[in-house]
């Protein structure tokens, strides 16, 4: 009787809600991360940080004993905070970067080192299977940024190595996520001194080559820059083969359609994400952010429709009121 009264799912949903606060306290104890937890926290400030991890720093003459203050360039810096709170935090910097650093000033021969890339440590390797490097690998090899530049546009142009975390799990929310990834492209593509260190093409600016679109503004706070501009890939989450621009999305139907990319790309990612961060009743049912395509809000329609629910409302009120009132009246007379 008792399951008549009540439906299944009234049941069920506490079960979900202990099994997704589960998964959410393992998550949290993964991510574990600060200087105060890095068994290289010490050899990091003495053999780089005490120069690399300051905006200025001191330099001494050791023929004279003088010393000054000078400015660490912007590009050399690494700010401590953002590195232990990254996902190479745990990291020494010697296990990147060669034993010649340990010497200063650094000899020039350092400077033309080859970095590691993304496979060196993460390719091949079980662990790191799910995220499918060797796929991403291969499409940023087809991407312009690699064909365009013959290589010299590295992972870490988008991705550096000291700072970066895992957007789409990291960020508040769609938008955050949006915004970060997008932040990441206008790096380069609004800087032209940082262009000028890949390519000797003319910097366009952005928002110009965006006027097509109804709404620019809008539509670049609601859509990643990658989402237009990478071709879709049904194994990899996060397409990395970035297309020249010609080939770039400029019709409004592939997106604001039934069958729209953004469904194979954005919403694709962050609800995969969010499902696996939070649970599927907080990441699926209770968080769910995501911009509805084709269904932005119009603020006078919006008021107009409420306008006329009130007037509704207070018709229907009037009319039960009054007949409420005139039944005695009209009891009498009869």
């Amino acid at each position: 009787m008792i399951f008549r009264k009540f439906p299944l799912f009234v049941f069920i949903l506490p079960l979900l809600a202990t099994l997704n606060a589960a998964g959410q306290e393992q998550d949290t104890l993964k991510a574990v991360r600060g200087a105060e937890h890095s068994l290289y926290a010490d050899a990091n400030e003495q053999n780089c940080l005490r120069c690399h991890g300051k905006l200025v720093y001191s330099i001494a003459d050791t023929v004279t004993g003088q010393s000054r203050k000078e400015l660490m360039a912007e590009h050399n810096f690494v700010s401590p905070d953002a590195y232990y709170n990254s996902v190479h935090w745990s990291f020494s910097c010697l296990d990147c970067h060669s034993e010649g650093f340990r010497k200063f000033p650094h000899a020039i021969e350092t400077r033309f080192e080859t970095g590691w890339s993304c496979l060196d440590c993460h390719g091949y390797d079980p662990t790191y299977a799910k995220y499918k490097f060797e796929e991403i690998d291969a499409e940023y090899q087809k991407s312009i940024h690699y064909t365009a530049t013959e290589g010299a546009f590295t992972c870490w142009q988008c991705h550096d190595a000291h700072y970066y975390r895992p957007l789409a799990r990291e960020t508040g929310s769609q938008r955050d996520n949006i915004f970060k990834s997008n932040e990441m492209c206008l790096h380069c593509h609004g800087n032209p001194d940082i262009m000028g260190l890949v390519t000797e093409k003319e910097l366009t600016m952005v928002l110009p080559r965006h006027e097509w679109l109804p709404d620019p503004d809008r539509h670049l706070a609601a859509v990643r820059c990658i989402d237009c501009h990478t071709r879709m890939s049904d194994s990899v989450l996060v397409a990395h083969e970035v297309m020249s621009a010609d080939s770039a999305v400029n019709s409004c139907v592939d997106c604001h359609s039934q069958n729209s990319i953004l469904m194979g790309t954005l919403y694709k990612y962050s609800a995969k994400e969010s499902r696996d961060q939070e649970g599927f009743i907080n990441g699926v049912i209770f968080s769910n952010d995501s911009y509805v395509i084709g269904a932005n809000r119009s603020k006078f329609i919006s008021l107009t429709g409420m306008l006329v629910i009130l007037l509704v409302l207070v018709f229907a009120g009037a009319h039960t009121i009054f007949r409420i009132i005139i039944r005695p009246v009209k009891k009498y007379y009869e």
